[in-house]
Order: C-alpha cells, then sequence, then structure tokens
C-alpha cells in the first residue's frame, strides 16, 4: 500500500516539475536584450587626421542605418509581411495559422518556399542567436515571442524587424540592405525591388543577387505574387513589376583605402581591439593618388595596361601615406583586390642606385669610368650573357654618373661585377628587400638590372637611405607605433652622391630628355624600372621628406605594349610626387661636411690636360678626387705628306702633332665605329726611308682572345637561338688591316682593328675557329651543346 502510494505521488511530481517550469517561465520577466539589444562595438579605423576609413563590425552586427517605422515606404513593409507573416497584426506572437499555411504551401510547391516563424519570432531569434535550433529551443523561442509581445507594440516589434534582419553581404536592415543592393535609399525604391530585397532574409547566401540572380528573382516572383494575394498589389502591377528589369549596384563595402586597410587589419589584428586605430594614412592625399591612377590607366589602356601601384612614405618618420593597391579594388575582372603594392615583382633598373652606392663605399667615384659597350660575360653553367641597353645602343666610355642617371645596363653589369653580387645581395637584404631569398648565384648579374622580384612597399622604404644619410626607413602603419631611428648602413657622403646623381637632370638628358615626368621645380631624385618582357614599369623618387614609389603593369603579369619607367610609371610617378611634395615646403637635399668640387676631364674623369677639349665640375669624397692626369687625349706626330706615323727621322717640316683620342681596349672598338678617328698604326715609310739600313720590320701576326682554346659553351633554354651569339675577338699586328674569320674553314665574316669584332650564331657541336689574314692565321677549338 505504502509502495502503491509512493508512485502515485512520483507520478504526479513528474506533471509537477514542467507545470511549475512553465509557470517561473510566465513569471519571469523578458530578457533584457529583447527589449533592448546591447550595442555591438564596432573598431573604427582612421586616418591621420580622424577621418573614418572603414569600420571593423562583429558578424552578427554588418552594415546598419536604423530607420524609424513611419520613415520605411508602405510598399516594402507590405512585401515583408505579405511573404513572411501575413497574420502579423493578429496573432500573439505565435501564428499556428502560419505554420499550417506554411506546411502546406512548401508541400504543394515540392520545395521550402515559405516558413512558418512569425516575423516576432524571428525578431526572438536574431537577437538571442542560439548556437543550434532544437525542438526545445523553439518552443522557447514561441514563448518568449509570446511575452515579447505583451511588452513591445506591433509597430515596435516590426520596426525592430525591419532594422536588424539580415539580407546577406553584412547588411542588417533594410536601409543597409538598399543600399548594398541598389545603392539607394528604401524611399527611392521601386515595387520590383522591395519584392527582392523582401525575399532576401529567407536565405541570404543562396538568393544572393551579385552571385546568383536568377534565384533571387525567383524568389522575388513569389513575394509579388503573395503581395497580390494580400491586395497590396494588382494583377497587372505584379506583371509589371516582374517584368522590370533589376539593375545591381557594384558589389563594394563601404570603405576607404581598402588595399590599406586590409592590410594593416591583417598585420596588426592585435589593433582592432580597440574602439578605433589611428593609422599613418591621409586620406586626402590617398584620394588625389586614387584619382591620379584612374586617369592615367584611361591613357594607357590601349597599351594593353590595366593595373598601377602607388606607395607614399614619409622619408623622416617612415608614415604610409597613401596606398593604392590597383586601379579598383573591386574590379574582379582585373584581380583589382590583389594589393600589387606587396606584390613582388622584377623592378629592373631600379636596383641600380644600390649598384653604385656599394661602388662608391669601395672607393669609386662619380668621375670613375666604365666601357658601355657590348660584352659577354659567363653565367655559373658557363652560359654566355650579352646584357643590352633599352635603347639597343651602346655608348662607349661614360663616368659613373652619366651610367647610373642614364641607366646604361652594360655598364651597371659590369659595376656589379666589380662590386661582387654576393656583397650586393647582402645589401639588398639589410635595406627591406627581404623577398630576394634565393644564393647569389642564382640572380648572377642580372641582379642589378632587376633579376629577382620585390615589393614596390619594400623598394620604397628601402630608397628611404638615401634621403636619410644612409639609414634604414621602417614603413609605420599606426601613429601608436615607434618611429624608428633605423640602422646606419651608409656613409652619409655617399648617401648625399647617390641622391644627387639621381637628381640631376642634365646628367640624364641623353636618355630621358631634358623635359619629361622627371623634371620638378623643385630637386627631386628619381629612377625609373622596366623589364625586358614588358610586364613591369616601375618609377622610384624622394625629396627630403617624402618617397613616391610607383609600379604599373598587369596582375595576371601579361606584358604591356610600347611602355617603360619613365612612359608607363612615370607619369603617374609625376603627379602624385606634385601632390605629396606639396605637403611640404620645398627644400634642396642637405649636402654634408667632406664633399669636394673638382674640375675633371669629362671623357675620362681623370683631372685635364691641356689637350682635354671638355671639362666639367664633379663631387668627391674628399680623400677619393683624381689624383692622374687625362691619359686619353693624346699628342701624336704625324707625316703631313700621308698622315701616317711620323718617327723620329721624319723632316720636321712635315711633322704636325694632332691630338687624338686613344681609348682604353674595351672601347675601342666603340670609339671606330661612332666616329671617333684613332691615330695612325703604321710608320710613314717616308720616313722609313731616311731610317738605318739595318732597321728592321716585325714579323705579321695574329692572336685570338675570344674565345679561348676549347672554351665550351651551354645554350640557354630560356633565350631562342636565334638571339644567341658567341663574340669572336683579336689582335694583330700593326700592318693587318683586316681578319677573316672562318668557321670548320667555311668564312662567316670579316673583323677591323683594334678588336676584329665578330659575332656568331652558334648551333649544338665541335667546331674549329680560325682568324686570318693572308698568309698569317690563328686557330681555336670550341663546342657548343644544348
Amino acid at each position: 500500500m505504502l509502495h502503491s502510494s509512493f508512485r502515485f505521488r512520483k507520478r504526479h511530481l513528474l506533471w509537477l516539475l514542467p507545470l511549475l517550469a512553465l509557470l517561473f517561465a510566465w513569471a519571469a520577466p523578458v530578457p533584457r536584450i529583447l527589449l533592448s539589444p546591447p550595442s555591438i562595438a564596432a573598431t573604427k579605423i582612421l586616418d591621420r587626421n580622424g577621418s573614418l576609413l572603414y569600420e571593423v563590425r562583429p558578424s552578427q552586427s554588418g552594415l546598419q542605418q536604423p530607420l524609424a517605422l513611419t520613415a520605411i515606404p508602405k510598399r516594402l513593409i507590405s512585401a515583408v509581411l505579405a511573404i513572411e507573416d501575413r497574420g502579423f497584426y493578429s496573432h500573439p506572437g505565435v501564428s499556428f495559422k502560419g505554420i499550417i499555411r506554411a506546411m502546406w504551401q512548401n508541400v504543394t510547391a515540392g520545395r521550402i518556399i515559405s516558413g512558418g516563424s512569425t516575423i516576432t519570432q524571428q525578431l526572438v531569434r536574431s537577437r538571442l542567436q542560439p548556437n543550434r535550433r532544437t525542438f526545445l529551443s523553439k518552443i522557447a523561442e514561441a514563448f518568449l515571442a509570446f511575452k515579447l509581445e505583451q511588452k513591445l507594440t506591433k509597430d515596435e516589434i516590426l520596426e525592430a524587424y525591419l532594422n536588424s534582419a539580415f539580407f546577406g553581404h553584412q547588411a542588417y536592415g533594410v536601409a543597409a540592405a538598399a543600399k548594398t543592393f541598389f545603392g539607394k535609399s528604401v524611399g527611392e525604391l521601386s515595387t520590383a525591388e522591395c519584392a527582392l530585397l523582401a525575399g532576401l532574409p529567407q536565405s541570404p547566401s543562396t538568393l544572393d543577387p551579385f552571385a546568383n540572380l536568377p534565384a533571387a528573382q525567383s524568389r522575388q516572383k513569389i513575394v509579388l505574387a503573395a503581395m497580390r494575394e494580400t491586395d497590396v498589389i494588382t494583377a497587372e502591377e505584379e506583371r509589371d513589376a516582374g517584368m522590370e528589369p533589376i539593375t545591381l549596384a557594384r558589389d563594394t563595402v563601404p570603405i576607404l583605402a581598402p588595399h590599406f586597410v586590409m592590410w594593416m587589419m591583417q598585420t596588426r589584428p592585435g589593433a582592432l581591439e580597440a574602439d578605433s586605430v589611428s593609422t599613418t594614412l591621409d586620406n586626402a592625399l590617398q584620394m588625389d593618388v586614387e584619382r591620379i591612377v584612374s586617369v592615367h590607366l584611361k591613357e594607357l589602356a590601349k597599351q594593353n595596361v590595366t593595373s598601377a601601384a602607388v606607395v607614399v612614405l614619409d622619408a623622416r618618420t617612415g608614415d604610409v601615406l597613401a596606398m593604392v593597391g590597383s586601379a579598383d579594388y573591386f574590379d574582379a575582372t582585373h584581380d583589382g583586390a590583389v594589393n600589387s603594392a606587396l606584390a613582388p615583382r622584377q623592378p629592373g633598373s631600379a636596383l641600380k642606385p644600390f649598384t653604385y652606392a656599394l661602388a662608391f663605399s669601395n672607393g669609386a667615384t662619380a668621375a670613375t669610368t666604365v666601357a658601355d659597350t657590348e660584352t659577354q660575360f659567363f653565367t655559373q653553367e658557363g652560359n654566355p650573357y650579352t646584357p643590352r641597353n633599352y635603347d639597343f645602343s651602346t655608348h662607349g666610355l661614360v663616368r659613373y654618373r652619366e651610367a647610373l642617371a642614364n641607366s646604361y645596363n652594360i655598364a651597371a653589369v659590369k659595376v656589379a661585377e666589380r662590386v661582387g653580387i654576393g656583397k650586393l645581395l647582402s645589401f639588398l637584404r639589410t635595406i627591406g628587400l627581404t623577398t630576394l631569398t634565393e644564393a647569389p648565384e642564382h640572380y648572377g648579374l642580372a641582379l642589378t638590372l632587376g633579376d629577382g622580384e620585390v615589393r614596390l612597399l619594400d623598394l620604397a622604404a628601402a630608397y628611404g637611405i638615401f634621403p636619410r644619410s644612409g639609414r634604414t626607413l621602417k614603413p609605420r602603419l599606426l601613429l601608436s607605433d615607434t618611429v624608428s631611428a633605423g640602422e646606419q648602413v651608409l656613409d652619409p657622403k655617399i648617401a648625399w652622391l647617390v641622391t644627387d646623381i639621381l637628381s640631376d637632370g642634365t646628367a640624364r638628358v641623353e636618355e630621358f630628355g631634358a623635359e619629361g615626368p622627371l623634371a620638378f621645380p623643385f630637386p627631386v631624385a628619381a629612377k625609373t624600372g622596366t623589364t625586358r618582357n614588358s610586364r613591369d614599369n616601375w618609377t622610384v623618387g624622394f625629396t627630403p621628406d617624402v618617397i613616391v614609389g610607383v609600379w604599373v603593369g598587369n596582375a595576371d603579369n601579361s606584358p604591356m605594349r610600347n611602355t617603360s619607367g619613365v612612359t608607363g610609371a612615370g607619369p603617374i610617378f609625376h603627379d602624385a610626387m606634385l601632390k605629396a611634395a606639396g605637403r611640404y615646403p620645398p627644400k634642396d637635399f642637405a649636402r654634408p661636411e667632406g664633399i669636394a668640387d673638382l674640375a675633371v676631364c669629362a671623357l675620362s674623369g681623370k683631372l685635364p690636360t691641356p689637350l682635354c677639349p671638355h671639362t666639367i665640375t664633379e663631387h668627391f669624397i674628399e680623400g677619393t678626387e683624381p689624383t692622374e692626369p687625362d691619359d686619353i687625349f693624346q699628342s701624336v706626330s704625324i707625316d703631313t705628306r700621308n698622315g701616317l706615323l711620323a718617327s723620329a727621322d721624319c723632316l720636321r717640316e712635315f711633322v704636325r702633332a694632332e691630338t687624338f683620342a686613344v681609348f682604353p681596349k674595351d672601347s675601342v672598338q666603340w670609339a671606330l665605329e661612332n666616329g671617333w678617328p684613332a691615330p695612325p698604326r703604321s710608320l710613314s715609310p717616308l720616313c722609313e726611308r731616311t731610317s738605318s739600313p739595318s732597321s728592321k720590320q716585325p714579323a705579321s701576326w695574329i692572336l685570338i682572345t675570344e674565345p679561348k682554346a676549347n672554351d665550351s659553351f651551354a645554350l640557354d633554354p630560356l633565350v631562342p637561338d636565334a638571339s644567341e651569339q658567341i663574340i669572336f675577338e683579336a689582335q694583330a699586328s700593326r700592318d693587318i688591316e683586316r681578319i677573316e674569320w672562318f668557321v670548320d674553314g667555311k668564312k662567316i665574316g670579316t673583323g677591323k682593328p683594334p678588336t676584329f669584332h665578330l659575332e656568331w650564331k652558334p648551333a649544338p657541336g665541335a667546331f674549329a675557329i680560325e682568324a686570318r689574314s693572308g698568309g698569317v692565321s690563328d686557330q681555336r677549338r670550341i663546342s657548343v651543346t644544348r
């Protein structure tokens, strides 16, 4: 009996517990979050002057612009009610009739086209954000919807829903949705647009108009039908709205300087924990640079140029003042979201200033000379490498100032050879070009011509060693970051000397002209770069206060047509520099102590003699001034009767002293080909008649100097066979005026003194090379492999 009574009490207790829980829930207050949702903190990313660049909001918040219910068009409200909750104004928060109708519509259509939740239930769900929906959570949702209806009016609930419903693309609420998808305010929406928006909350990702407009329009037709069924519109209006073309806004988000902002967010995520982040960016300058890029890219379109990047740095602090990563961040056709300011690309000649800086560190001067003449080098693998100048010509003996200012490639390779590629590579890494990760032999001498990939931001910062007196520059993103003093990597006098050359408009006239994009009304040092495959154009330059770097090309790496650093990137650089430098008062580059000025012979760079026809004043670091007199311009005694050399035995009445330019061996051939008269090589026979009878002429001879005996060459698989060549050169006695060259007994051409130069297009095999003149000859054997 006792046992039976216990079971009875236990059975009633099981019913009592849920009843008590229900009564407790009924008596409990409505959760605060349903009545007044907490404000969701957002991080504001600001420019250096406090202007908003971007607002980083949590995913459950996104873009919102709350509106009063009276500010929302009745047609949009009616569209939402017709598809989401027709009995909204009559049910107590839960609609059993709506649930049954939704089930019937879904069964009839064979797919889910309607949900059973009321607008009040949806509002509860969006504010509570349950981790997953279960049977119990749905019961709680319905119960809380019923209680919410007791606390808020219908209009208050509807207003809250219309301002918080998720439409996709971070758009929460009808105002944000109208702006995101149509670029309009809600008051400007047509009936068709209202219907399309009203259908999106059911499945924002599946019905995304940007990704799947047909699916969104299919849902739109269901909404229009619901509007007709509820007498919001007529059948004719339904038909007209269904036929109205949908014109979407561009798929963008409200953001300024998007490449910079995204880069900052990726590299400094910890900064986003604050309410606001003040960056170093100057948005006014940023917008100016964006406009400049847009204008010039339209002009370059016919050259198949679709993208450009610009970086502007404060040379004193490293502040990133502007960063444009492409013409249009949202242009998916041209990979606009790719930040080309951070993409590794080959910089072309833009690396040359660092090569010359190291040469100066080794004791060279701006007056040191180098032969910009055709020269064959060999790679680590033994392959021939013959650099070419951008203009496909050679320029003979040039001073380092001329060579750098005019960006002569052959000269730069020779200077790099003198410096050493290992040393150059180490220096480039020290100044911030960290993408050059391969061994020195991977790059070879072509490193000085940009045969290695760097980032525009890194290159612009690397140029900071010049206006900063040899100290490295670290880019700064946030105003709260400490300004780095940098590392002293270069003598300030050398930094100034390179700067002086890069800002010398007179020195670069031959290649760039007196005017053009590198000419400014204030001191600017600049260097261009162009890759041989026409895929990259660069211009990087600076004033004492600001550094501007520009890259032009295509994000997909397709080649451009008929552009160079000065014609492609140069005009953008010019206009961007004018804007950037305009923020500071103009000033000259400060000349450091320890610089001396000295007149030198323009051709040799040595001390002028009375024979030197043209002198220039050059800057030297004290202690490096030349001490040797010019030895190129020499006085030669000529027999006036025949123009040959006059010996000491010639009668004085027939002897005249003439001045000739006697070039170094590696420039002689160029001099002859470019109209420099060479001194005669033979003694006048009229003078020899008075010579001693015992005097004898030396025997004739020929010596092949290139190639060497048993040299082996390998054809480069990356170079077309028609472009490969092996250079033949020889020396000979004075009486030999011409040499005939033979390969395997077949004559291939002739050469003239002094080097008897000839270029031969090789093929795989073993060959006998012969240089012949009359009965005199010399031979070599070489091999060529593929």
